[in-house]
Formats: C-alpha cells, sequence, structure tokens
C-alpha cells in the first residue's frame, strides 16, 4: 500500500492561536506522498482567501501515517432538511438530538453555550448527554484531527459539507458519544448540522449571516472516559468510507 501522509493546516491573524490570534480557518488531509505538495499549497491558498480575513500566521504540518496505524469507517447517511428561522432549526435540532441517550434538557444547554460565545473555539465542547454539563475546560475544546475520506467524489462537491460529513462521521464513530451539534464560524455560511444514529442532518438558518462565531457540542455518555474519547479523536487516523 503506498505511504500515507496527514497534511494540516491551521491559520490565524495577529499571531499564532496560543499567543491569542484570531482563528481564520483549520483543515486537513490524509493523502498519498506525491500529493502532499499541492495539497499543502491549496490549504495555505485556503488561508489566504478566507471570508474571515487574510491569515498572517500559518502553520502546516506533514507527518507520516504507518497503514496498520489508520481505522475505517463508513460515512454517515445523510438528510437534508428546510427550515424558515434560526428558531424553527434550533427546535428541529433539538427533536432531532433528545431521546433515550441525549436528553432533552442537555440539547437545550448546548444550543446555549453555543449562542453565549463570544469567539470561535478551535475546537468542541464536550458535554454530558442527560445532565448538560460541560465536561472539557478552558477555550481550546477538542480538536478533531487525523481524518479524510479517499471517496471525496462520492460525498458531494460541497466543500464545507464534506469536510463536515467527514468529521461528524469520525466523531459519531468514537466509543461513548451519541450526538454532535454544530454551526460553522463563517460568516457567509449559515447552514449547521446535527449527528446522532448514524445520520449526518442537515440544518439551514442555524445563525445569523454575517456571523463569524461558530462551534460544536459532542453530546458523551455518564459512564465514558472522556481521557479515552479525546485521545481518539485528536490522535487517531481514521479514514472514512462511503457504503
Amino acid at each position: 500500500m503506498a505511504e500515507l501522509y496527514s497534511v494540516r493546516m491551521r491559520a490565524a491573524q495577529g499571531g499564532p492561536h496560543e499567543k491569542g490570534g484570531h482563528h481564520i480557518s483549520g483543515a486537513e488531509r490524509i493523502v498519498k506522498l506525491e500529493e502532499v505538495g499541492a495539497i499543502a499549497q491549496s490549504l495555505a491558498d485556503r488561508a489566504l482567501h478566507h471570508s474571515k480575513g487574510r491569515a498572517d500566521f500559518i502553520n502546516i504540518t506533514v507527518d507520516l501515517i504507518p497503514p496498520e496505524k489508520i481505522t475505517y469507517i463508513d460515512c454517515l447517511k445523510v438528510e437534508e432538511h428546510k427550515t424558515s428561522s434560526i428558531s424553527e432549526s434550533h427546535q428541529l435540532a433539538t427533536e432531532l438530538l433528545q431521546g433515550p441517550h441525549i436528553s432533552e434538557a442537555a440539547v437545550l444547554k448546548a444550543i446555549s453555550l453555543l449562542k453565549s460565545l463570544d469567539k470561535s473555539m478551535r475546537g468542541a465542547m464536550l458535554v454530558d448527554a442527560i445532565t448538560g454539563e460541560r465536561l472539557d475546560t478552558g477555550d481550546r475544546g477538542v480538536r478533531v484531527s487525523h481524518m479524510d475520506s479517499f471517496d471525496s467524489y462520492a460525498l458531494g462537491d460541497n466543500e464545507h459539507m464534506r469536510e463536515a460529513l467527514v468529521l461528524a462521521s469520525k466523531v459519531q464513530s468514537a466509543d461513548g458519544i451519541v450526538g454532535e451539534l454544530c454551526w460553522s464560524d463563517d460568516p457567509d455560511y449559515t447552514v449547521g448540522y446535527v449527528a446522532c444514529n448514524g445520520v449526518y442532518h442537515r440544518l439551514p438558518n442555524m445563525k445569523e449571516f454575517g456571523s463569524d462565531i461558530g462551534g460544536r457540542v459532542f453530546f458523551v455518555r455518564s459512564d465514558i472516559d472522556s481521557e479515552s474519547v479525546i485521545e481518539y479523536l485528536e490522535r487517531t487516523p481514521v479514514l472514512v468510507q462511503r457504503r
């Protein structure tokens, strides 16, 4: 099997994230050796021509991934929904997520947490699926990494959706995670999603057009060790395949 490399980009304005820089963009791919240069260039171009502004700090990391370290998972099914307002979208998100594994109170708390952000987080919040209590600390969140799909053409030609679908599929494959709520921090992209029970539900009108604040919440079972969940999400290389 050809050697595979993880190519990851993160970009900020006003210096690195660790020194208070404003997050502009982040993306990653898992590609063959001969694709590394072109993909690194395309990720850098993305950071320099972004709707949130032009990055003045760009970090690109390239790592070799041993084939035996890669986990292959199936892509979530996709369902498209239509709504006419933010409140309708948030109500639908609540109805889709709540059930035996996620309480209504936890979903409402998650929506409140995202709406109360004064700046976008680089990662996701971990929330107890029953109590709604936030389990992670600080403003970094859990940064899902090391993932891609070799079936990109089958995931659609919308870059936002392709990347979100790959990420959501990895997240839902983690032992202990029972759902996800997300809307983008791109000011011109108001579509968000919820993921649960093997389905990626794409929802319009999840935030105001022009808002550059977005985020993710992962709903976690109470009996799961959150550190093992974080280790899987941040470090295990995953390739998503469409059945």
